[in-house]
């Protein structure tokens, strides 16, 4: 009879051990994993957009000096 008593206690030492503390610290550890994952994602998203330049709105700067005025012969 000690002995059934003495498993049944061990039994519910284990379970309290498994579900008070593995199963939340697994649970934890998912989600922190998972916010590292998303503001990874968005550091890639703003490192891509500050890449990203606009190109319409550049034009090539023209200087005088850069050309040279010809005349035709004929």
């Amino acid at each position: 009879m000690f002995k059934l008593i003495l498993w049944a206690f061990i039994f519910y030492l284990v379970y309290k051990f498994l579900f008070e503390f593995l199963v939340p610290v697994s649970k934890v550890a998912k989600d922190m994993k998972q916010k590292v994952d998303e503001m990874k994602e968005q550091q890639n998203q703003q490192a891509n957009h500050q890449n990203v330049r606009p190109t319409d709105n550049i034009k090539p700067s023209v200087d005088d000096k850069d050309y040279i005025d010809f005349e035709e012969i004929k």
